[in-house]
């Protein structure tokens, strides 16, 4: 019999043995239909990032074709859609000025050294060219050029590794001219949209400086220094050029929007929350003022500063809560894309400023099953130091019997939180028949100055305990069954979760350990080159391994000299050449739990980094939890998926 037709059968068999759920609540509660994990993960209806030309008159976008993720393109108005016909999972897009070619950065196997390579839209079947073939070199594309559609700025670390230089470069020859050689520890540069060079922010010891140039660059001035514990970010100059719109929190607890006069020095608010961080502002490229400002307490909110988008933003909202982004716009801004987002997926919509009119493009994947989505709704409670904390909590839908078993999903970072908004994760394990908790601990970002600063000297502390205590809050209030909890996250949830597992054994049932660190001396020692300008913070909150004290905290704080307390399975997910949490993490991780008779299962996914992009390699970590989380928790699996035939295929 051919090898294709025995695996063809083999599949056939093998995808009828879905795992019934064991726990007793799930038991005996209706679920909604089990979704297959393919639907999450290798959806063939996906489609998404849709983005405006310069000119306004074509749009493109990503959709599935055949196996694999592609761009692609049509004109406005007109039915000519063409695929561009190669692979780009995972990675995104730009226009280039002409409205022509497309502009995307893309690494090899996760390795996250970015190329840019160049695609012509009216060509179908072609291969992208790599612009930038530099050697164990990171690119980033640092500003389009409005009149000038041959040359665009890139930013890379090919000169030093540790810091970016700024190059103008020809994307039709890919030659590069030096503008902006780093050698004072530049961590950041503003460049107008002709393509000059405006300012720059220098750090030296514990303080940041922006800086704006004389005519020649030979000489910078400060306007304004900050201590590297203060968050702000230059976004860009008014019209007049004397004054800069900035997001900080400079002698403030939360960020917000301000408007610096660089004459007299002097900051002015905008907009400010009282109870979040401002954590974006959309600023028009025309007039050079802040359009929109999102804050994130429990649901989006949208402050509107332009009053001309009020009718466009109203016109999108919604009787429930909605995650509104306009992300992409024309030169003129007379057109955007616009993404409204629910907890259950995502519609892509096209507005017209002139007209008020809006088209829809695009539904997410999810639209097709959002009948067994759940609904995520916001959490509040307090940790045991008084410490008010928020989260989300997601059960899964017809699950009518209580207590349940609960998955605590733990963000990574740890520097950044959760927001409301459809989490594949999320409604993969509710599906499951798992209520999942997330907890935005201290240390996540939004919530203000001293919510962060909390977290300082807190790995496997408050941190942690901020964990602990979300599970006692879900079992108080009767929802989770505390013999079947279950800790899971990737990086820094990675990490949690190991700590979890190591320190805190009791609590959890079980645990999936995706790219997480397991020794922090060792973690720190080797991040990227590129990374030095940025871990002041690190060193701060986590410790310095050149410091003797640091280093014995750290020690305590590392799951490894721990793994003899694990007493629960353990799945642990590494990417193998991913650069930030190296494999050697894992792999001392697993050696110690193994020579101590430590129950682990161990994946390491090839050509992947610290995220996992191809779908094949998402199926196979999906598939892996599921079966880890039902023999440990007693919720429901799908079993074989045929699409894994499809992965060992193609």
């Amino acid at each position: 019999m051919p090898w294709k037709t025995t695996l063809l059968l083999l599949s056939v068999l093998l995808a009828g043995c879905a795992i019934e759920p064991t726990h007793e609540s799930l038991k005996a509660s209706p679920l909604p239909r089990l979704i297959p994990v393919h639907d999450f993960v290798a959806n063939t209806d996906y489609n998404g990032f849709y983005r405006l030309s310069p000119d306004g008159r074509k749009l493109a976008w990503k959709a599935v074709a055949g196996t694999r993720e592609e761009i692609f393109v049509r004109t406005l108005g007109k039915q000519d859609t063409h695929s561009l016909g190669f692979g780009v999972q995972g990675y995104p897009f730009v226009w280039a000025q002409d409205s022509r070619r497309l502009l995307f950065i893309k690494d090899a196997g996760g390795n996250e050294n970015f190329h840019l390579f160049l695609a012509d839209t009216t060509q179908s079947n072609q291969t992208p060219v790599d612009i930038t073939p530099l050697k164990n070199t990171r690119v980033g594309i640092q500003q389009l050029i409005e009149n000038d559609p041959m040359h665009i700025l890139i930013i890379h670390n090919g000169r030093d590794k540790a810091v970016f230089d700024l190059y103008r470069l020809n994307i039709d020859t890919g030659k590069q001219t030096l503008l902006y050689k780093n050698t004072e520890e530049v961590v950041r540069l503003l460049t107008d949209r002709q393509g000059h060079l405006r300012a720059r922010v220098r750090q030296h010891g514990d303080q940041r400086f922006l800086e704006l140039p004389n005519a020649d660059q030979s000489h910078w001035s400060v306007v304004l220094n900050w201590a590297q514990n203060d968050d702000v970010i230059p976004l860009d100059f008014d019209a007049s050029g004397e004054g800069i719109w900035l997001i900080s929190n400079r002698g403030r607890d939360k960020r917000a929007l301000v408007r610096l006069d660089i004459a007299t020095k002097q900051e002015s608010v905008v907009y400010a929350n009282p109870s979040v961080d401002v954590g974006y502002a959309l600023i028009s490229q025309m007039s050079h003022t802040p359009m929109l400002a999102y804050t994130q307490p429990d649901y989006q909110h949208v402050e509107v500063l332009d009053h001309s988008l009020t009718s466009v933003v109203n016109s999108f909202r919604q009787a429930g809560p909605v995650g509104l982004y306009i992300n992409s716009t024309d030169n003129a801004e007379q057109h955007f894309t616009v993404d409204v987002n629910t907890d259950r997926g995502v519609r892509f919509y096209l507005y017209d400023r002139r007209t008020g009119e809006k088209t829809l493009l695009g539904r997410s994947a999810t639209h097709a099953f959002a009948d067994a989505l759940s609904e995520v709704k916001p959490i509040h409670f307090q940790a045991r130091d008084g410490l008010r904390l928020h989260g989300y909590l997601t059960l899964p839908r017809g699950a009518s019997k209580r207590p349940l078993p609960m998955v605590v999903l733990v963000h990574g970072g740890p520097f950044l939180r959760y927001i409301w908004n459809y989490n594949r994760e999320v409604q993969f394990l509710a599906n499951r028949g798992y209520a999942v908790l997330q907890v935005n601990y201290r240390g996540s970002s939004g919530y203000g100055r001293r919510f962060m600063e909390s977290a300082i000297h807190e790995f496997a502390g408050k941190m942690h305990s901020d964990l602990i205590d979300g599970v006692h809050w879900a079992v108080q209030q009767g929802v989770a069954d505390p013999h079947h909890v279950a800790i899971m996250g990737t990086s820094y949830g990675g990490y949690a979760t190991l700590v979890g597992m190591t320190m805190t054994p009791k609590t959890f049932a079980c645990g999936v350990d995706i790219v997480g660190p397991a020794d922090l001396v060792s973690l720190t020692r080797h991040f990227p080159a590129y990374w030095k300008p940025f871990n002041y913070r690190w060193r701060k909150y986590v410790g310095d391994p050149d410091k003797p004290g640091d280093v014995i905290r750290m020690h305590r704080q590392s799951p490894l000299f721990f793994a003899d307390r694990v007493s629960r399975p353990l799945l642990i997910v590494q990417g193998a050449n991913d650069v930030r949490v190296k494999q050697q993490q894992s792999d001392r991780m697993v050696e110690a739990l193994r020579q101590a008779g430590k129950p682990v299962e161990y994946m390491v996914i090839a050509g992947e980094g610290h995220h996992i992009h191809h779908w094949k390699n998402r199926l196979k970590l999906y598939r892996a939890t599921e079966d880890f989380l039902a023999e440990c928790l007693g919720g429901r699996s799908s079993g074989f998926d045929y699409f894994q035939l499809g992965s060992w295929l193609f």
